[in-house]
C-alpha cells in the first residue's frame, strides 16, 4: 500500500513584466497526508531493540519509549522477559548490545506487557507514542521487530512488515484486544505498532491460528493457519503508568489523530475487508465471503481478500474452488509465503501429494522460519516414503517452535516406529502436556494414547 506524501503547498508562477518580478504563492489547506510505509518503516527501525537473554535462546523485540540521562526504558511483552531467573541483553540497532538492568512487569493489571531498562552513553531515538484510539477497523498499521533467523544460531535481523486493523475487542486476555492481518514471525512479540504517522499505537504478541495437515500416524485434529495477529493498545499501558513507576514527562506523547492516508484509498473497501477478516476470525463464513467479494471488486488487486476467499472455499471443503483463488493470490504475489502454505494443505487433501510438496517448499524458500510449513512438509514427505527427510522438517519444526505439540506428535510416531521406543515416549509425553496445558482435549487424548503404546513398548522392549 502506498501513500502519497507530497508537499501541499508550492509555488505556482513568477510572473516578470518589465524590471518588476511577481511571485504568485498559493497555499493549500494544511493536511497532514500519511507517510510511506519507507518513512514509517526508518522511524520504526531506529527504536526497535532485540531483546535475548544469557541462556542463548532467542527472545523478542522491544521498543525505546523514554530515556532519561543514560538510562533507556524499553516496552516489550511480559513473556519476553517473564523468566527473572535469568539476565536479559539489549542490542540496539547500532548493533551494540546492554546488560538489562531491571525489569518491571504490568501482570497485575492483567497485561502481558512489561518494561526493562539499560545504561548507555549513547544517543538513541525513542518513539513516539501515539493514540491507540484511532486504530479502527481498515485502518493501516506497522509492525517492527526482530523474528527468528532461518537457522536457530544465526543473528536476527530487523524486518517491518504492513497490516490492515480487523478489530477492536472491548476486552481480551491479557489485553490482546487490537487485531489485525499482517505477516509476522515468532522473535516479533514485544515489537511495536506503528500508526500512519510513524507512532507507537500497539505491542504485538500474539500470532495467528496454525493449520496442520494429519496423516494415519497421527490423527490430531486440524486448526488453520489465518494470518491474524493481536497486540496490546498502547492506551492501556499509557493508563497504568502509575502503577509501574513511570510518568508522563519521561515519555513523548501525541494523542493527535493520526494522518490521513491517501484518498484514492477506496476506504469504503478497506472497511468491507477488515468486517469480512473479523467475521472470519468469528467463524462466520458465509457473511465473511460476502465482504470480501465486495471488498474485491473494489479493488481486485487485493491478494489477501482473495487469499481468505480461498480459505472460506477451503473450510466448505471446496477444495477446487479454494485452490483457484489461491492461484488467483500467487499469480498476483510470487512471493505470498500463507497462499502455497494454504494451497499445499488443499492439494494434499486432495490427493496430489507431489504438488503439497512443491507448495511446502516454495512455502520455506520464502519464509525459511515458518515452522508450520516444515511440519507439514513432513507428513507430505511420510507419506512419500521419505522417513529421514520428515525426520528432519519436524527436527526443525521442533527448534524454531518447541512450543508445539504436533511436531512432537509427529516425530515420535517416527521414533516408535524406528523402534525408539525411550524416544517416542519422550515426545508423546512432551505432546500431551503442551496440549493439556492448552486445553487441547482431543489431541491430549491421542497423544495420551500414543504414550501409553510407546510406555507398553518400552517396557517389554529387551534393550530397555
Amino acid at each position: 500500500m502506498f501513500f502519497n506524501h507530497q508537499l501541499l503547498n508550492s509555488y505556482l508562477a513568477t510572473a516578470i513584466t518589465g524590471t518588476a518580478a511577481f511571485t504568485l504563492v498559493s497555499f493549500a489547506p494544511s493536511i497532514a497526508i500519511a507517510k510511506s510505509p519507507t518513512e514509517i518503516a526508518a522511524i520504526a527501525e531506529v527504536v526497535t531493540v532485540k531483546i535475548d537473554n544469557n541462556l542463548g535462546v532467542p527472545g523478542g523485540s522491544g521498543v525505546i519509549i523514554a530515556q532519561e540521562n543514560n538510562t533507556y526504558t524499553v516496552l516489550t511483552a511480559n513473556h519476553v522477559v517473564k523468566n527473572v531467573n535469568i539476565g536479559y541483553i539489549v542490542k540496539t540497532p547500532d548493533h551494540q548490545q546492554y546488560q538489562v538492568t531491571e525489569v518491571r512487569n504490568l501482570e497485575q493489571d492483567g497485561l502481558d506487557l512489561a518494561y526493562v531498562k539499560f545504561n548507555s552513553n549513547q544517543e538513541y531515538s525513542v518513539a513516539t507514542i501515539g493514540s491507540s484510539e484511532y486504530a479502527t477497523p481498515g485502518a493501516s498499521i506497522f509492525v517492527s521487530g526482530y523474528p527468528l533467523a532461518a537457522e536457530i544460531d544465526q543473528e536476527r535481523n530487523w524486518e517491518f512488515t504492513t497490516g490492515t486493523i480487523t478489530s477492536i475487542r472491548d476486552s481480551a486476555s491479557e489485553g490482546y484486544s487490537m487485531r489485525y492481518q499482517a505477516l509476522t514471525r515468532r522473535g516479533m512479540s514485544g515489537g511495536g505498532v506503528f500508526d500512519t504517522s510513524g507512532n507507537l499505537v500497539g505491542i504485538h504478541g500474539q500470532g495467528d491460528v496454525i493449520g496442520s495437515v494429519k496423516n494415519e500416524s497421527s490423527s490430531i485434529p486440524e486448526p488453520l493457519k489465518t494470518g491474524f495477529n493481536a497486540a496490546i493498545p498502547i492506551q492501556n499501558f499509557t493508563k497504568s503508568l502509575a502503577d509501574v513507576g513511570l510518568s508522563d514527562s519521561a515519555l513523548t506523547i501525541d494523542q493527535a489523530k493520526p494522518d490521513q492516508e491517501d484518498t484514492d484509498i477506496d476506504v469504503e473497501a478497506t472497511k468491507q475487508y477488515a468486517e469480512g477478516l473479523e467475521l472470519l476470525a468469528q467463524g462466520d463464513t458465509a457473511r465473511a465471503n460476502e465482504y470480501l467479494i465486495e471488498a474485491e471488486k473494489k479493488n481486485p488487486n487485493n491478494v489477501v481478500a482473495i487469499y481468505y476467499r480461498g480459505l472460506i472455499d477451503y473450510t466448505k471443503r471446496d477444495l477446487t474452488a479454494a485452490i483457484a483463488n489461491y492461484d488467483r493470490a500467487i499469480e498476483n504475489n510470487p512471493n505470498f509465503s500463507l497462499a502455497y502454505f494454504s494451497r499445499g494443505l488443499a492439494h494434499y487433501h486432495q490427493g496430489s501429494t507431489q504438488k503439497a510438496l512443491e507448495d511446502y517448499n516454495k512455502a520455506i524458500q520464502i519464509n525459511p522460519t515458518d515452522p508450520w510449513s516444515y511440519l507439514n512438509r513432513g507428513t507430505v514427505k511420510e507419506d512419500l516414503g521419505d522417513v529421514d527427510g520428515a525426520l528432519a522438517d519436524y527436527n526443525r519444526a521442533i527448534r524454531i517452535a518447541p512450543d508445539y505439540g504436533k511436531s512432537y506428535h509427529n516425530r515420535g510416531a517416527i521414533l516408535y516406529s524406528r523402534r525408539d521406543f525411550k524416544g517416542a515416549t519422550a515426545d508423546f509425553k512432551k505432546a500431551s502436556e503442551i496440549f493439556f496445558r492448552e486445553g487441547d482435549t482431543n489431541s491430549y487424548n491421542v497423544a495420551i494414547d500414543s504414550l501409553n503404546k510407546a510406555q507398553k513398548a518400552l517396557r517389554n522392549s529387551p534393550s530397555r
